[in-house]
């Protein structure tokens, strides 16, 4: 159930980029991306929560930029 908060969470996120070419007015279009970035934060940690500490620590270590530097320097 928790992975399929995250990637619910993820598709959310991918949906902010198609509130600007709605057909609607600027102030329907910001309360829509801000209604979709706390709903995608809150299904994100919910789902964090629910799939354990170590999912969140590998998922937080995949997302840090001294990883990849290191991924990358460790190659050659």
């Amino acid at each position: 159930m928790g992975i399929i908060l995250i990637a619910i969470s993820c598709l959310l996120w991918v949906a902010i980029l198609i509130v600007p070419f709605l057909p609607a007015q600027l102030p329907q279009k910001a309360i829509g991306t801000t209604s979709l970035v706390i709903v995608s934060e809150a299904l994100f940690w919910v789902g964090i929560l629910l799939t354990g500490k170590e999912l969140a620590h590998r998922f937080r270590r995949q997302l840090n930029p001294y990883y990849w530097w290191q991924r990358v320097t460790n190659r050659r």
